[in-house]
């Protein structure tokens, strides 16, 4: 099998077939990543305070007041994203797992929440790993198949984050009396409750003195109003979350078009005279 691979990876028909096939692809795809790029750049910048409904770029410190343990850096953080991919059954399988607790922005001229459900995570992975055994011990709910790699994103308290999103009315302006009875319910669009957050600890730090408080509040409670007027997430535009600047995003997206737009078409037309050279069509 080894063999028949690197025999078919030195073909050049091969690479000429692919070069056919993807080149417009890789083309087009070239102009979607050009739009994207002029969304960005579109977008207004603004600070907390001066935001206004609709799409919207802010930067700052990421804050709550307390947190959850991403299952396999086991660190602290507001929020974490994993993604699994499986193959039980001979075809690749992604399940993806979020949690989030309450998660501000903070600029230095006031506070925002965000629901980060949906974004785009332009940042480097926090944790890596591709063995089932250390993913079954931290409760994640992926039993079906053994995994073979794993991805873990996250956010940290005080990590400095850019986000363009939607700024909207808050649909959980008001607490819901009977969805938010306890403090293992979850707060507005999903937020992790007081309560669960501190199960989640405890089952992913077992040697934690059950008698004494498990270090998951990082702030005062009441520096945070749960239920603000306006949220900003995943709207009818993008819906991204980096750790870079703007700048920085527009720079990547530029160069990613620019390669698409002229390597598609080139790779394309390599292809084709290549084929039709082997044909004996010159």
């Amino acid at each position: 099998m080894i063999r028949l691979v690197l025999w078919l990876l030195s073909q050049t028909l091969l690479w000429a077939g692919l070069g056919v096939t993807l080149g417009p692809y890789f083309f087009w795809h070239g102009f979607r990543v050009l739009q994207r790029k002029r969304l960005v750049m579109d977008t207004p910048r603004s600070t907390i305070r001066a935001a206004a409904l609709g799409s919207v770029e802010v930067s700052g410190r990421a804050v709550g007041p307390y947190t959850v343990v991403a299952p396999l850096s086991q660190t602290d953080c507001l929020y974490y994203r994993l993604k699994i991919e499986s193959n039980p059954r001979g075809d690749l399988r992604s399940k993806i797992q979020e949690m989030c607790a309450p998660l501000f922005l903070d600029d230095g001229t006031g506070t925002l929440m965000i629901f980060p459900q949906g974004a785009e995570l332009l940042m480097p992975p926090s944790s890596d790993r591709s063995e089932y055994g250390k993913l079954a011990t931290v409760g994640t709910s992926f039993s079906e198949g053994t995994p073979e790699f794993a991805q873990e994103y996250s956010i940290k308290p005080g990590e400095t984050i850019f986000v363009l999103g939607t700024l909207r009315e808050n649909p959980w302006a008001k607490k819901n009396p009977i969805a938010e009875c306890t403090e293992l319910s979850r707060i507005g669009p999903g937020f992790v409750g007081l309560g669960e957050a501190e199960l989640i600890r405890r089952e992913a730090l077992p040697y934690l003195d059950p008698k004494l408080p498990s270090g998951a509040v990082v702030a005062s409670l009441d520096d945070f109003d749960f239920h603000p007027p306006v949220i900003l997430m995943k709207g009818a535009g993008p819906f991204i979350i980096s750790c870079d600047s703007q700048r920085e995003i527009v720079a990547r997206l530029n160069l990613k078009s620019l390669l698409y737009i002229w390597g598609g078409p080139a790779a394309a037309l390599w292809g084709l005279w290549e084929i039709l050279r082997r044909a004996s069509w010159f």
